[in-house]
């Protein structure tokens, strides 16, 4: 068997897969962007969200790390002069 035919297939149906729903008319349309703006301002918990939280978490250690070398380098021409 030819998997040329195959694969073509395969493609066709993906990409009608993915295709968009269509847009709503008349009166829904006015009162979606009310809608959408209320939604838009709440914030959703995404999977990335505790890795977002780890990278503030690094931000933080590296500042006090920076803090602390910073510190270090003062004491030390402090006790070079």
């Amino acid at each position: 068997m030819n998997p040329k035919p195959w694969l073509a297939l395969m493609l066709v149906s993906l990409m009608a897969g993915c295709g968009g729903s269509a847009q709503p008319s008349g009166d829904a349309t006015k009162a979606q962007p009310a809608a959408a703006a209320q939604k838009s301002s709440e914030r959703r918990e995404t999977v990335f969200d505790p890795w977002v939280g780890t990278i503030d978490r690094a931000k933080g250690v590296q500042n006090t790390v920076d803090e602390q070398a910073a510190e270090q380098r003062r004491k030390i021409e402090e006790a070079t002069r």
